[in-house]
């Protein structure tokens, strides 16, 4: 599986993007807006007027992937707006909705061609909302969805977000695959996790301005870019929701330990036995030593919750031995465990004063967690005293 490199350069970024900004301004001079007919956009008919928009069948067999379709009625939806920045003067200009069919996405793009036509254009894209059954995006929740509430708000339309089930797609990433990629941008994980590569795809920073020239001269020149901008990001995120899905159906050998790492960090508080299922295979596959720790700690929180007392205690000791560096919170924890449960007291007291000397070693950090030090100093004392009783 291939990862990510490191974002590049941001000098290089910059002067990348100024010199393909400067060749798209050296283009031809602009022509005449043409009518929809002469354009791959069509008109549909809404009660404020004609709205445009553009459908396209991207098949999965010509990207190289194998997918599985969720159920009917899920809907993908990728905005791009005229800024990054958000209130009343940023506009949703282009809106891509992706659903699935049996060996593709059928994609439909509802763009703005004029702003003074953006009541057709809210009501063309409400209408095509109408029997969604989830609505899935990525970082949707923050930045796509309150975008498109105030564009609503603002043309006196009514707002359908409330009404409709929505996945943010971002955070379940996060947690997902953030062990394995250099950041949870799209772009990074559709390449690390999906072999997809864009070419010679328009950067996103651009998207904005080439819109506003089409504004200003009237020449749709880039339009097919923006368009297979926003179809890269609808393909990539179903791509993204389907493996998603299948990993957290269960441990496949077709997905890294480290996804079963992220599956079990995202079911812990929502499904805690299927957690401890991912926990389990991930510490059975093998992980990174500084990992292993803590995916052991994290286990033995669920079995100790579902009563597992000696279970826990033998797996956390294991994995203290294991590790060179364990998490201070797992330190902690066995010491308790060794003091309450098993009444081993000499265990429990060597654990603290482990505990101790690493927050005596971190220095400035130990004076940044006083309470743990001193909680810790009173349990040593006490376990001093048991021992000096027995």
């Amino acid at each position: 599986m291939p990862l990510a490199s490191s974002p590049p350069d941001r000098d290089l970024e910059l002067a990348r993007l100024r010199a393909l900004l400067r060749r798209l301004e050296a283009s031809p001079p602009p022509r005449p807006r043409p009518a929809p007919t002469a354009s791959p956009l069509e008109s549909v008919a809404t009660p404020h007027g004609p709205a445009l928009r553009r459908v396209e069948f991207v098949p999965f067999r010509r990207l190289g992937l194998e997918v599985a379709a969720p159920p009917d009625g899920t809907v993908y939806l990728d905005a791009e707006t005229t800024g990054l920045a958000g209130g009343t003067g940023t506009y949703v200009f282009l809106v891509g909705l992706a659903t699935w069919r049996e060996t593709g996405l059928r994609i439909t793009q509802y763009f703005l061609g004029d702003l003074g036509a953006e009541a057709a254009f809210l009501a063309a894209l409400h209408g095509a909302l109408a029997d969604v059954r989830e609505l899935v995006t990525f970082n949707g929740r923050t930045f796509d969805l309150p975008l498109l509430e105030t564009r609503y708000l603002l043309g006196r339309a009514r707002w359908w977000g409330d009404t409709v089930a929505h996945r943010d797609l971002y955070p379940l990433a996060r947690a997902l695959w953030r062990g394995l990629v250099a950041d949870c941008r799209l772009t990074t994980l559709e390449g690390a996790l999906l072999g997809l590569d864009r070419g010679d795809d328009l950067p996103g920073a651009l998207v904005p301005q080439l819109y506003f020239r089409y504004l200003r001269t009237g020449d749709p020149g880039p339009l097919p870019r923006i368009f297979r901008h926003n179809r890269w990001d609808l393909v990539a995120l179903a791509a993204l929701h389907a493996r998603a899905d299948a990993l957290l159906d269960g441990p496949d050998p077709r997905h890294h330990a480290l996804e079963w790492v992220g599956a079990g960090r995202w079911l812990e508080r929502r499904d805690p036995s299927r957690s401890a299922v991912f926990y389990e295979a991930a510490l059975q596959a093998g992980v990174a030593p500084e990992l292993d720790a803590w995916v052991a700690w994290r286990l033995g929180l669920l079995r100790r919750r579902g009563g597992r007392i000696e279970d826990t205690r033998r797996l956390w000791s294991q994995a203290v031995a294991r590790a060179a560096r364990p998490p201070l919170g797992l330190v902690v924890d066995l010491a308790k465990l060794h003091e309450h449960r098993a009444r081993d007291f000499a265990a429990a007291l060597t654990l603290v004063q482990a505990a101790l000397g690493r927050l005596e070693a971190d220095g400035a950090r130990a004076g940044a967690r006083p309470l743990l030090t001193a909680a810790l100093h009173r349990r040593a004392a006490r376990l001093r005293r048991r021992l000096g009783g027995g």
